[in-house]
């Protein structure tokens, strides 16, 4: 006879394409007639601005680009600006055929140099890393029998995994007057202005996902005595995202990205203001737990059963972790005072070891700086921070986070060291196997010659589980328990058990 569970779907968010891109794009800058000639390249900048992402046609695409700057020092001694726009784009392809996916896109910008080809013209050269990942609501075939005959025995299991339970992204604008601080000096001229969010607060509350932050806005400038000064400031903001069902108790991750950054000092002759307008881009996934039940086994007491299985595979989130340590880089070129310094952090390596992933993220830090003769001078410093997390065959990790703190930049006689305190957060994964049984063949049993005992007397001789004493003596579960007054499904090594027959 065949017996035939009962089909049940359970609907859940599956991350069908996860891959990062890394690239590096150049532009030819010629230096405008009314700029004097190149002496040499002190610094480069940029911030990156996603314009466009999609996912269509079986393919995932992203394009931004990249607004970047470079200070040189002309024969003259002056500093100089020069602006760059360098558009970037990427795509990437995937097989599965689900009819609605969701893109989360992740733009990081990974260093920026530049480099005087002549006195008239610069290359500028940025790497940048793109994080496409796609998700799909998928329905898993699960199978379950809700009222099995006394006879047959039934192995349930109950899996909590960790997983995407819900998405959803929004897109908000900053406009905001930046005062100078009374004791800065007043603005005549901008060389540089960049930005880093900085996520304080994230929660669920209802079908809502609320996030809170602030926008650190970083310039450097000339003076009206021609000398260079920085200055920072902090917009808050508070925002929320709605999600498309009530997932309290969850846990919220919230990633923010630059679409538009825009700061123009006002037209007073004094300057003592910068007006600001930015716009982000908030992507959030929730995530929680949902219980997975399977029918791990099967077994009959009074026939044979054969049973049949199905596979099927979920990722779950195995744990999150967050280390906080000290990034720290010296070089041996002696300087005489920090003027600027700002981090681009570089894509985290991975490396798999015995039971363990070795992550290394390393910084790119561009110091301006006088050296010991006064003269304006630049420099990159590669700090590099290492850590280590426990990780199955089966399992994979990714940083989901990463914050970095004020860049501590020191100079004198023995060069320049460069301290970032970092924030790394770093989520382990793995994908699970399941096998669930999904019907069966029954039979009768041989016919046994001789009389069979009622009871045996057993005694373990290593640790044992329950279930696999019932099935190879056809006995329920419940029997062995009531039987030897059990309250664990686990037997001990050397246990003496009287199992019913």
């Amino acid at each position: 006879m065949e017996l035939v569970f009962q089909e049940k779907q359970v609907e859940c968010l599956n991350r069908i394409l996860c891959e990062t891109v890394l690239l590096e794009q150049t532009a030819d800058i010629i230096v405008p007639d009314s700029l004097p000639d190149i002496e040499r390249v002190v610094d480069a900048f940029g911030m990156l601005m996603i314009r466009t992402e999609e996912c269509i046609a079986l393919s995932a695409s992203a394009a931004g680009v990249v607004q970047a700057g470079v200070l040189y020092v002309s024969e003259d001694g002056s500093v100089q600006q020069i602006p760059a726009q360098i558009p970037f784009s990427v795509r990437r392809d995937f097989s599965s055929q689900q009819e609605s996916c969701t893109l989360q896109c992740r733009c990081v910008l990974r260093s920026v140099d530049a480099r005087a080809l002549n006195s008239r013209k610069l290359l500028v050269r940025v790497g940048i890393a793109c994080t496409l990942t796609v998700y799909a609501q998928e329905r898993v075939t699960l199978y379950d029998l809700p009222d099995p005959a006394p006879n047959l025995q039934l192995k349930r299991t109950q899996l909590p995994l960790t997983m995407p339970l819900g998405l959803c992204e929004k897109s908000f604008v900053l406009n905001e007057e930046l005062e100078f601080a009374s004791g800065k000096p007043a603005l005549e001229r901008l060389l540089k202005c960049l930005c880093r969010v900085q996520l304080a607060e994230q929660k669920l509350v209802g079908d809502k996902a609320v996030f809170k932050g602030g926008l650190l806005v970083h310039a450097l400038y000339e003076d009206t005595e021609g000398k260079l000064s920085t200055h920072e400031w902090n917009v808050p903001f508070s925002q929320y995202a709605q999600l498309e069902q009530e997932l309290d108790e969850n846990e919220l991750l919230t990633e923010l990205s630059m679409m538009s950054f825009e700061v123009e000092p006002d037209s007073q002759t004094d300057c003592r203001r910068l007006l600001l307008s930015a716009n982000l881009l908030a992507q959030c996934t929730a995530i929680g737990q949902k219980k997975i039940t399977l029918i791990e086994d099967a077994y009959c007491t009074d026939a044979q059963f054969t049973p049949q299985f199905d596979a099927c595979e979920m990722t779950g989130i195995l744990d999150r972790q967050v280390f906080r340590e000290t990034a720290a880089a010296v070089n041996d070129e002696p300087a005489g005072s920090v003027v600027d310094a700002w981090m681009y952090p570089e894509e985290v390596s991975r490396q798999r070891t015995d039971g363990a992933m070795l992550l290394e993220q390393s910084l790119n830090c561009n110091v301006l700086y006088y050296d010991t003769e006064g003269k304006l001078q630049g420099s990159v410093l590669r700090p590099t921070l290492r850590v280590e997390t426990a990780i199955s065959d089966a399992g994979n990790c990714a940083v989901t986070e990463l914050n970095a703190g004020e860049v501590l930049c020191s100079a004198g006689a023995a060069g320049l060291e460069v301290r970032v305190p970092i924030s790394m957060t770093v989520e382990s994964s793995s994908l699970h196997r399941l096998n669930t049984v999904k019907g069966g063949q029954i039979t009768e049993l041989p016919e046994q010659t001789g009389r069979r005992p009622s009871v045996i007397l057993r005694r373990t001789e290593r640790e044992e589980e329950l279930w696999e004493l019932g099935k190879a003596y056809r006995t329920p579960i419940q029997t062995i328990k009531e039987a030897n007054d059990l309250q664990t499904d686990v037997i001990p090594a050397d246990a003496m058990l009287l199992i019913p027959l």
